[in-house]
């Protein structure tokens, strides 16, 4: 008899997945501490969470069926070819089963970009809830279009971007906000809602590029809770910069899917 344990003892097939994730370990963009492992981690603190929530008294993982598809195979410094993976990937997931909720492991907040490109065909009014210290407005950094400082910049051409934590960004990105009209609230979301949560916006410096002064655990779950009485379509959780097991930042993440997919009205 074998004795085997497999990764995640709820897995389904993708066709019968409520939930799958998929890795995109990208940090080819990243200007601070190393993001790439993120996903490793991430799947990790995952394989380790008790799935029982007190607040909702929900077990997500006794309420959901998931589907863990690994990572998407990047290449090294290329985005444009690692964006058309991303695309071709995303396209596939939903071929074969166009109400499966996908979650994100990231990598740097680049990769938002792609998933966005990638589901605007989907979902032609969209609202990006962005948690994040940063706000990513830049036109382009160091004579780069895309990079983790651009991608909001280039996402706001197809959706609306609400921005929760900002507190560190350049002139130029204010002003950017300000013409762009970026909230920073969730007052009068109406369209469905994708969330991208940069691990930057907590008390954490196990992240890619860590800033003072950020929010509790308590308080971003909160807010949370509110952007997912809208319609979900998606999330992502970036710039996890795990060296190792049960470092801080993946087991926010862990934690952070959890209290999303509780609170998740499917």
């Amino acid at each position: 008899m074998l004795y085997l344990k497999r990764t995640f003892d709820y897995e389904y097939p993708l066709g019968e997945a409520d939930v799958v994730l998929i890795g995109i370990p990208w940090d080819f963009s990243q200007t601070g501490f190393p993001t790439r492992y993120g996903p490793l981690f991430i799947r990790e603190a995952l394989r380790n969470l008790v799935g029982y929530d007190p607040e909702t008294k929900t077990n997500v993982f006794e309420k959901y069926k998931f589907c863990d598809l690994g990572d998407i195979e990047v290449v090294p410094g290329n985005w444009k070819l690692t964006e058309e993976r991303i695309s071709d990937t995303i396209k596939s997931v939903f071929e074969e089963n166009p109400k499966v909720f996908p979650v994100f492991l990231g990598g740097d907040h680049l990769i938002s970009l792609g998933v966005l490109n990638s589901l605007k065909n989907l979902h032609p009014k969209l609202t990006v809830v962005d948690f994040d210290a940063h706000r990513d407005l830049m036109k382009e950094f160091l004579g780069e279009k895309y990079s983790h400082f651009t991608w909001a910049y280039h996402a706001l051409k197809f959706s609306e971007i609400v921005q929760i934590g900002v507190r560190s960004f350049t002139k130029e990105e204010e002003e950017a906000s300000k013409k762009f009209r970026i909230k920073n609230d969730l007052k009068n979301v109406k369209n469905p809602v994708y969330l991208t949560i940069d691990l930057d916006v907590l008390k954490t410096n196990d992240v890619g590029t860590p800033e003072p002064g950020g929010m509790s655990f308590e308080g971003i779950t909160k807010i949370l809770k509110q952007a997912c009485r809208n319609e979900l379509i998606g999330m992502d959780i970036v710039e996890s910069a795990a060296m190792k097991i049960n470092s801080e930042s993946s087991l926010i993440a862990a934690n952070l899917i959890k209290k999303a997919l509780a609170f998740w009205k499917k």
